[in-house]
């Protein structure tokens, strides 16, 4: 048992942060990660329906050839409503399938326009967006290795990688399709997750300058102490904004505010579980901070 109690609460919380990625991984392992028409292709028909009915009652509704296939989504406005057909659908011609679905709802369908994914411009967008997240990825490691000693940054990525498994997680286990949308949050997540990182390793390299004689495990518990109130209030603003677009920003925003939502609370749990503590078990010592005399030869 460690001598400071915050250091012995850093531990449990890093143990608790393993224990959550192992769940995120076997919660993707099961589930799978689900892609959007955006990256397997397909049919997007936009539509105006005059009902009261919701997207749920509306899919209920669906029988027939189109059961297994098609996904009734709300659109922009009231009243206007998306078709989703996957490319590898029967029925892809979008006066046909407007025509089938005012059948069997018994109301008038209007086809406002329709929209078509091929199969290339998918995996097209697919390549792009991961190429997209390991620049980003990539650029921040560099940044890392340049600005802090290899065990700050190291602990950093770490940090970086397990709020990335932890959004992942949990995007399997609640089934949210992968779109353009929840690639942008990621590419977010991936900045803000660093960020409370990157504001206690600062401090920390300003504390093991000044208080050397002091340990690792004592100069950190300061460093953390010093910028939890700042942390607190910033991912508290954060999430509190995000949350309000998570709740009234309807299904077309519903994947980018839940991967938002979950990168900045899993971002501001690293940074003082994985990020404060990785550097320890990698032997940061103040020594690594302090500034080493100039050697000069003894003259005769």
């Amino acid at each position: 048992m460690f001598k400071y109690a915050l250091t012995r609460w850093r531990y449990i919380g890093l143990v608790s942060s393993l224990i959550l990625v192992f769940a995120s991984i076997l919660s993707v392992y099961q589930n799978g990660l689900s892609m959007s028409i955006d990256f397997t292709g397909g049919t997007i028909i936009d539509v105006q329906i005059q009902t009261l009915l919701n997207a749920s009652d509306l899919q209920m509704m669906i029988h027939g050839s189109l059961k297994d296939t098609l996904i009734i989504r709300n659109g922009a406005e009231p009243g206007l409503w998306q078709l989703v057909m996957p490319a590898n659908s029967i029925m892809t011609d979008p006066y046909q399938i407007v025509s089938t679905v005012s059948e069997q709802f018994s109301l008038p369908v209007t086809l406002v326009q329709a929209s078509v994914v091929g199969p290339q411009v998918g995996e097209e967008l697919f390549n792009q967006g991961g190429l997209a997240l390991l620049a980003a990825s990539l650029s921040i490691m560099g940044y890392l290795a340049i600005r802090f000693e290899w065990r700050l940054a190291l602990a950093a990525i770490a940090s970086l990688i397990h709020d990335t498994i932890l959004t992942f997680g949990l995007l399997a286990f609640l089934g949210i399709k992968i779109d353009l949308n929840v690639v942008a949050g990621l590419l977010a997540v991936i900045g803000y997750s660093l960020n409370d990182s990157i504001v206690i390793a600062d401090r920390l390299r300003d504390v093991l300058r000044a208080k050397p004689d002091m340990s690792i495990y004592a100069n950190t518990d300061l460093a953390v102490r010093a910028t939890f109130a700042r942390t607190l209030v910033t991912a508290g603003t954060t999430l509190f904004i995000i949350g309000c677009l998570l709740v009234l920003g309807g299904e077309a925003l519903y994947g980018f505010s839940m991967t938002m939502f979950a990168g900045v609370l899993t971002g501001t749990w690293s940074s003082v579980t994985i990020a404060s503590t990785v550097q320890e078990l990698l032997g940061l010592s103040p020594e690594h901070y302090q500034t080493k005399p100039d050697l000069v030869d003894d003259m005769p």
